[in-house]
């Protein structure tokens, strides 16, 4: 991925955080619960990348320039932030109920959308 195109996808993924924010009517203190849980997905997502990179397990293209790493980690933060102010909707309207139709459309939607940015972006 270069940084172009994670600059880009990063500002679609803040646009979707803003847009949760606002239908979820989330609080300050709400929006900074999510964006913590975001950071802490942040910390075990390079983790986890470092890690397979390094056992062979699979090859993420990450840029060796001294900004990238940084820049990733706010795509993290960002991207996985909408989540939790979504969920935590869904579970106080529909309490364990929607949470387990949530988890289950979120694991039939998320593979094949994997699948195809991989063959959309093979390098």
């Amino acid at each position: 991925m270069t940084t172009r195109q994670l600059i880009f996808v990063t500002c679609a993924y803040l646009v979707e955080l803003v847009a949760a924010v606002y239908f979820t009517r989330a609080t300050s203190r709400r929006v900074l619960g999510a964006l913590a849980g975001g950071a802490a997905v942040g910390c075990m997502g390079l983790g986890a990348i470092a890690l397979g990179n390094a056992l062979g397990l699979w090859r993420v293209p990450i840029d060796r320039t001294p900004y990238f790493p940084a820049l990733f980690y706010l795509g993290f933060v960002i991207s996985c932030s909408p989540i939790y102010l979504i969920t935590w909707r869904v579970a106080r309207r529909f309490c364990w109920r929607g949470l387990a139709v949530f988890i289950g459309a979120v694991m039939v939607i998320g593979p094949p959308r994997d699948y195809l940015i991989a063959a959309m972006f093979p390098e």
